[in-house]
């Protein structure tokens, strides 16, 4: 049988309005899964109070914008969550103040083996990102240089010459208020204006 692991979200509000999630994770049954696919992996479902339809708005909610260049990449549970936290060399601050030195942590909740629907994809090692930060306090791994994607929105990755959407906080109606693509020469004056 295949098991998606959902997510009973208790959303914290913390700081200036931005919501993280702290909830407990059980197993559903569902269908059957076919021989034929690939091993099962996880789905946390995450519900958001809030979505951003501006940057203004998810601006005011973080601490910070960066750009950065993800490199290594741990997984742990933090309150039995599955999380991801990649270590990221900050190429500079867009916008902003960082705590710390020039290499901070980004906490994400899922792995590789658990997808997160309506979570932020993974940062990938070597790939290079447009991120709005948030510090991660509160959780019992938190520490001075680590961080939290403001929103689970605030996360492009550049492909070539222009920053490509990778948060989710998608809203019910399943469109995304913020832009898909943001033209790499002109994406900081865009995310700060």
């Amino acid at each position: 049988m295949r098991y998606i692991r959902s997510l009973l979200a208790v959303s914290l509000v913390v700081g200036i309005g931005l919501v993280l999630v702290a909830a407990g994770v059980s197993n559903s049954k569902i269908l059957p899964a076919s021989a034929a696919e690939d091993p099962v992996r996880g789905e946390i479902r995450v519900n958001y109070i809030k979505s951003y339809s501006t940057f203004a708005a998810l601006r005011a909610d973080s601490s910070a914008i960066v750009k950065v260049t993800a490199g290594e990449r741990k997984t742990s549970e933090v309150d039995g969550l599955p999380v991801t936290v990649t270590t990221a060399t900050v190429n500079k601050v867009v916008w902003g103040e960082l705590a710390g030195g020039p290499v901070i942590e980004l906490r994400q909740v899922g792995n590789t083996d658990t997808v997160g629907v309506n979570t932020s994809r993974l940062l990938e090692s070597g790939g290079e990102y447009l991120v709005f930060v948030v510090p991660s306090t509160g959780a019992t791994d938190a520490s001075p240089n680590r961080y939290l994607i403001a929103g689970e929105a605030g996360v492009y990755q550049l492909q070539a010459d222009q920053y490509v959407f990778r948060g989710g906080n998608v809203p019910p109606g399943g469109s995304r208020p913020l832009p898909a693509t943001l033209q790499g020469a002109g994406a900081e004056a865009i995310v700060i204006s």
